[in-house]
């Protein structure tokens, strides 16, 4: 009998925990998802992507949670010394306790697995873009990179029909390190990783989404490129003033990289966005 009431308890949780967004996000669409990299960004986003429902989340990092890493990543103390793929997991089975969630504590390198949807924010361009090369040769799904600074992040979405990756991508050495005590806040992880979680809900709903997404939190500032319309090929109503002037074009893939221009970028700080290096 105890059993049949636990039995209950958990089914009546399930069906009630996603009440409040039942008709805007489907659960039957958030299967399973590989995120690369789980330190700033990537421990805000394990943590909501349990919250929002994804079933079975793969995690891939080969680093330890260390006391300078508690100011940017959403990790609680009590976790320090761990594995931070374990500590992914612990976080996303503390709030939501059906999640399935697959360790990896080891660098992603090409040839290992992806699932279809997949979001990155690893600590540098190379492994982004060997992530980029097996997700396009595997040819589905949607993948999310997301970038950030200090106070600056870039959120870059593609599909297999909509893909502008190599327009955005530049190696490691070409991007400026800022010293260590001042290239991240938990604040600029927690937005980014937000909007990457957004950008896949549009993707994997049919919703309209921007290709390209950047923003300055000091002061704030954003640009956009590359709008994608909904399933219909119309615009659903909640697009910004503005649209006429994005590029709404694709990029095909191709041998040659092409760097994205920095110079004409709203940002005080500096012309270049400083990526994570944690």
């Amino acid at each position: 009998m105890q059993t049949t009431n636990s039995q209950t308890g958990t089914k009546a949780l399930v069906a009630s925990r996603y009440l409040r967004n039942s008709t805007l996000i489907k659960q039957s669409y958030l299967n399973e998802l590989t995120i690369i990299g789980v330190g700033g960004v990537g421990s805000a986003l394990v943590m909501n992507a349990a919250i929002m429902g994804f079933k079975q989340i793969h995690v891939w990092d080969f680093d330890n949670l260390e006391p300078h890493n508690l100011s940017t990543t959403t990790y609680p103390e009590e976790y320090l010394g761990l594995p931070k793929v374990e500590a992914a997991k612990n976080q996303a089975e503390l709030y939501n306790k059906s999640v399935k969630v697959f360790t990896h504590n080891e660098e992603w390198v090409q040839g290992k697995y992806l699932s279809p949807v997949v979001m990155m924010a690893p600590d540098n361009m190379e492994v982004r873009y060997s992530v980029y090369l097996d997700w396009y040769n595997n040819n589905t799904g949607i993948l999310v990179d997301m970038r950030m600074g200090a106070l600056t992040m870039e959120v870059i979405s593609v599909t297999p029909e909509h893909n502008n990756y190599v327009d955005t991508w530049q190696p490691s050495n070409s991007i400026r390190d800022e010293e260590c005590t001042a290239k991240h806040t938990i604040f600029t992880a927690s937005v980014v990783s937000g909007i990457g979680l957004a950008q896949a809900f549009n993707c994997l709903h049919h919703l309209q989404y921007w290709q390209y997404i950047w923003m300055s939190l000091s002061p704030f500032s954003f640009k956009k490129e590359g709008l994608i319309l909904n399933k219909k090929g119309v615009k659903d109503g909640r697009s910004q003033q503005g649209d006429r002037e994005m590029v709404t074009g694709t990029s095909q893939r191709s041998d040659v990289v092409f760097h994205r221009p920095t110079e004409d970028r709203e940002d005080d700080s500096s012309s270049v966005l400083e990526y994570e290096r944690l």
